[in-house]
């Protein structure tokens, strides 16, 4: 139909004001986009996209979980129920310390302009972050380490017990090895072993010839983000590991009643059910969590656009897969032409 040279609600409204009879406007939770439609459009429905709202309340989670104390036991036994990762090799190490480094001097920088005055948006435009991130370094209590990544299974691990056999037989030829695991069927990259051989080396001069199998498990923290997306799913379709992980966390009696609320919300949007949503939101607001309290204000503000999300079927995804084109054609220009050159490819494109 047609792309807008930005996302300011003027841009927006004026674009409306100029194509009248719009009944429905599908989007995301932005407040420009928001602003804009109302105002250049105010006969038609709103409708907040589903996706966007369950992505919200995943992030929601996310920040309960990144400051609630879990039990000491709830964590050791999740810990044991993800598979240990392979470490890393010590160019990535260094080049992990390096980004930590940078991390911890843009917070700095946030830190002492916050205490000078400055606000979140101004702060965010000063350095070029996004205001999520300002935010986010403004109110932790101290530098907020990166969490580790999720242990997940590599597929490098049914050969481990033949790697080790041949390394222990005098094989340590990275080349070599990965011909050899070729053949039994991996379908892996060369630096996977070439990683593996690292390590081996690594222990060799560390602890003398010792076998991965026998390394004791790495007992590592689980990222908020990966147990934020065990609440939104549903218990029958987690793996066992994922089961006890989340039984054992419910023990907390606020992440129980965050877990319940989540599971009540995506409930609600699956069965399209809006009846029940003002109970929700009432609840939230009144649950003592802060991040919920925060959550459930800003779902309010949406009014029907949000009942509507609940009852009517439509979405964002048609939208998403022209964005996902426009980027597409974006990037193939390499920033060689304007916007009124991008404007017609992208609504010329078949």
């Amino acid at each position: 139909m047609d792309l807008l040279e930005d996302r300011r609600p003027e841009t927006l409204a004026e674009w409306l004001r100029q194509h009248p009879g719009v009944q429905i406007i599908s989007r995301d939770r932005s407040k420009a986009y928001r602003r804009g439609a109302t105002d250049g459009a105010p006969q038609a429905q709103q409708v907040v996209d589903r996706w966007h709202v369950l992505k919200n309340l995943r992030e929601t989670i996310e920040r309960f979980l990144s400051h609630t104390q879990i039990p000491e036991e709830s964590k050791e036994e999740a810990r044991q129920a993800i598979s240990p990762r392979q470490k890393r090799t010590s160019g990535e190490q260094a080049r992990s310390q390096g980004s930590r480094q940078r991390r911890l001097a843009l917070y700095q920088k946030v830190v002492e302009l916050s205490r000078q005055g400055g606000t979140i948006k101004g702060i965010a435009t000063q350095l070029q972050i996004s205001r999520q991130t300002v935010r986010k370094f403004v109110q932790a209590p101290a530098f907020p380490e990166q969490p580790k990544h999720a242990q997940t299974k590599s597929a490098i691990d049914e050969y481990r017990p033949y790697l080790s056999q041949r390394w222990q037989e005098g094989c340590q030829a990275t080349g070599q090895l990965w011909r050899e695991i070729q053949e039994r069927g991996f379908a892996g990259s060369r630096m996977m072993v070439y990683r593996w051989v690292q390590l081996q080396q690594n222990q060799s001069d560390k602890e003398g010839a010792r076998t991965l199998q026998q390394t004791p498990t790495m007992v590592k923290k689980i990222a908020p983000r990966q147990l934020a997306w065990l609440f939104l799913h549903d218990l029958d379709q987690l793996e066992q590991p994922e089961k006890q992980t989340l039984t054992l966390l419910r023990q907390a009696p606020q992440i129980e009643l965050v877990y319940g609320l989540t599971q009540q919300f995506v409930t609600m949007m699956q069965e399209r059910n809006a009846k029940p949503l003002d109970t929700w939101l009432w609840t939230c607001q009144t649950s003592g969590i802060s991040d919920l309290m925060t959550f459930a204000q800003g779902l309010e503000q949406e009014g029907s656009a949000l009942h509507a999300a609940f009852t009517l079927p439509y979405s964002n995804g048609p939208v998403e897969g022209k964005i996902n084109k426009l980027k597409y054609i974006k990037r193939s220009m390499y920033g060689r032409s304007g916007f009124p050159l991008l404007r017609q490819k992208v609504l010329k494109a078949g």
